[in-house]
């Protein structure tokens, strides 16, 4: 069982675990927490864990939405009048799209959080090496502290 007045250190673990499988009583065993402890926290927050829940399951379509509206929305103007910028990011949302589309037809298999991080902390890298090689200094001397950002933000459910 965990200690008593772990709260602040347990509850957003227990919160996301609850978040990625709706299984609260998994996710209070997980961290060793009571069931009744797990739910006191969540009837606590009112509906915001099954918010957040919703949110998660409807990430993929509304990512699809979204890169459906920008379509739209930059089909409707002019030849050439659409930036770069805008056709990039149009691109790369696209490419999340499939990604998470892909995900869904193997049966929904997880998100790998840590993987995807790795992966655009790895392109980060490289375009800030063939970018800004000064940059690369700074992003090197800041790297410890841009990973712990990542892990709070983990820990608080945010990522």
């Amino acid at each position: 069982m965990a200690e008593k007045g772990a709260r602040a250190e347990l509850l957003p673990l227990v919160r996301q675990k609850y978040i990625e499988t709706g299984n609260l009583t998994l996710a209070a065993e997980t961290y060793g927490v009571s069931r009744q402890t797990a739910d006191a926290w969540k009837k606590y927050e009112g509906d915001e864990w099954d918010k957040a829940r919703e949110r998660k399951s409807t990430f993929g379509l509304r990512m699809e939405a979204l890169l459906e509206r920008e379509l739209t929305y930059a089909e409707a103007r002019l030849a050439g009048a659409v930036e770069g910028s805008t056709l990039d990011n149009l691109s790369k949302l696209g490419a999340l799209v499939v990604k998470f589309k892909t995900i869904e037809a193997q049966g929904g298999a997880t998100y790998d959080r840590p993987k995807v991080f790795l992966e655009n902390l790895q392109w980060l890298i490289n375009w800030v090496k063939e970018n800004d090689p000064e940059g690369l200094t700074v992003l090197a001397r800041n790297i410890d502290a841009i990973c712990l950002a990542y892990k709070m933000e983990c820990l608080n459910g945010n990522a």
